[in-house]
């Protein structure tokens, strides 16, 4: 399944809509469901995930094909993000963005992951006391997916120091380790994952909670790096 951290680069770097996605995957087997209150970055969005017989070039060319047919516009020279082909095509007249996503299993299906966003609909999100940010962060992202809620940031760091900041703030506030970089108090779970591109760190934090309460107190926050 694709990553989390592969979803919130692909998906925000292009700009959901009220309406259902109603695109047709060829070769379907599966939907996996997707929870369908999701915000990142402000802008609401709407997920739908699929499996398909089909191979990835022959659904990348469907998607690219599809999309052409509907008047939409598409980059001829789109940034590639990530290894896993995807294409992102914008409706000029609504202002929604379309991005397809897809990755090939061990099972020799493929995964489809269809986003749909509006840019119309965004809203700033206030600051969250929930994820502090690394000392010197850019492009700081918050996601709320359901009661979930993710801080994805770049930053000119290794990862060893990124790691030890937060462990260090976590273990701080009464969060105990139960694995690598997964963490829990109570009702609460953190899991901080980190992939080095273009010679900076890209780091996401996920927070599972069934409350609100801060994930650190006051005092543990601290606004220097070590």
């Amino acid at each position: 399944m694709l990553s989390c951290l592969l979803v919130l680069e692909v998906l925000l770097a292009a700009p959901p809509a009220g309406e259902p996605l109603q695109w047709q995957v060829p070769g379907q087997v599966s939907t996996v469901e997707v929870p369908g209150g999701m915000n990142v970055g402000g802008i609401p969005i709407r997920l739908q995930v699929y499996t398909s017989k089909e191979s990835v070039d022959r659904l990348l060319q469907y998607f690219a094909t599809a999309f052409d047919e509907s008047g939409f516009y598409i980059e001829r020279q789109q940034k590639q993000l990530a290894a896993e082909p995807h294409l992102t095509a914008l409706n000029t007249r609504t202002l929604t963005s379309y991005t397809v996503i897809l990755e090939k299993e061990a099972s020799g299906l493929t995964t489809v992951v269809l986003g749909e966003a509006k840019m119309g609909e965004f809203k700033p999100l206030p600051a969250s006391e929930l994820l502090p940010v690394y000392p010197g962060a850019q492009s700081v992202l918050q996601g709320d997916f359901e009661g979930a809620k993710t801080l994805a940031f770049r930053v000119e760091a290794k990862e060893a120091q990124v790691s030890a900041w937060y462990r260090e703030r976590l273990l701080r506030a009464g969060y105990k380790e139960e694995g690598p970089l997964v963490f829990r108090r109570q009702e609460q779970e953190v899991r901080l994952s980190a992939a080095v591109r273009e010679g900076a760190l890209d780091v996401v934090l996920f927070l599972k909670t069934a409350g609100e309460r801060p994930l650190l107190e006051p005092e543990a926050v601290s606004h220097s790096a070590p």
